[in-house]
């Protein structure tokens, strides 16, 4: 199995779901995005191949509830106040790792979702370099799905490498997105075969807004002071980054891509969850390579050297 993701949003100590189900799909607890059901007579959100992993369904009653253990609670530590350490108790977080989880039970492919909070002098961090930087932090052990996004605990010792291979800017609803393909391969078997692949992810980045309390004694940044629009009271108008993501081993990814596509056409981003800055996602050719933006450089004149003159 193979690494990454990031973790969930802080939950007031855990105490509260991420989401409810209704009788269209599912609401995230506090972005109130939602994800539609692309079956609502027999709520489900994919084929009958996926399953939701991580909540429990009752019959009887027709509640979920969601999963509790290792593999579905993680904590967080985010540097709110921005002086490089975690030393105040908001700056810890118990929370559940994801929002939704589905696994297909062919072939253990996973999608998930998750809204991720940054601290605030995090937020404008372009969407590419966070996709790079993800994808750089690809730990070695663990399930693709599940790594931390601006978490200042150091990854693992790494066993495989990864590669960006696609990075394109989208729209979900009506916010601006980045999505990106990275392939995993296993280092030891890199070195016999130069184009061996493990497993490929299709990873979905953008902003959202969200509202949280004013809390007393508590620095939580420069985020701005608003109106809450569902309870009127004054609140932190706060960024947050949602990630929708797919992962299946290299040989079976193309076969469960439409699936993926399918939901993520099925995700409805709130006016109220629309964050101030949402300018088109920019990518930004690596180092080494011309940015597609710019013009290329003007060919050289015939029986010159294209090499710029040295500086005397």
């Amino acid at each position: 199995m193979w690494v990454s993701a990031l973790l969930t949003v802080g939950l007031c100590g855990g105490c509260a779901s991420t989401g409810s189900f209704g009788p269209n799909g599912y609401t995230q607890a506090q972005a109130k995005y939602q994800v539609k059901y692309s079956d609502p007579a027999n709520n489900r959100f994919l084929p009958e191949d996926w399953a939701l992993d991580n909540y429990t369904y009752n019959p009887s009653s027709k509640d979920y509830t969601e999963k509790e253990g290792d593999r579905y609670r993680a904590t967080r530590y985010l540097d709110e106040d921005g002086d490089g350490t975690i030393s105040r108790a908001n700056e810890t977080q118990e929370e559940h790792v994801f929002d939704l989880r589905f696994v297909n039970s062919r072939d253990d492919g996973v999608i998930w979702l998750k809204l991720h909070p940054v601290a605030y002098t995090d937020a404008k961090r372009d969407l590419d370099v966070v996709l790079e930087n993800y994808a750089d932090g690809l730990e070695g052990t663990g399930l693709f799905e599940q790594s931390s996004l601006f978490n200042l605990r150091a990854a693992k010792a790494r066993h495989f490498t990864t590669f960006v291979t696609e990075k394109v800017p989208i729209q979900v609803g009506s916010v601006s997105a980045i999505r990106g393909t990275i392939e995993i391969a296993d280092v030891e078997k890199l070195r016999l075969n130069s184009k061996h692949r493990d497993a490929k992810g299709v990873l979905v980045f953008t902003r959202v807004a969200y509202f949280t309390p004013i809390r007393a004694h508590a620095n939580e940044g420069d985020w701005p002071t608003v109106s809450d629009p569902e309870t009127g009271r004054r609140a932190h108008k706060r960024t947050g980054i949602l990630v929708i993501g797919y992962w299946a081993d290299a040989a079976r990814f193309n076969s469960h891509l439409p699936d993926f596509e399918s939901l993520l056409s099925h995700v409805v981003i709130p006016p109220t969850a629309v964050p101030d800055e949402n300018a088109p996602a920019v990518v930004r050719a690596p180092i080494g390579e011309a940015d597609p933006e710019l013009p290329p450089p003007p060919p050289a004149a015939p029986g010159t050297d294209a090499s710029p003159p040295l500086e005397q």
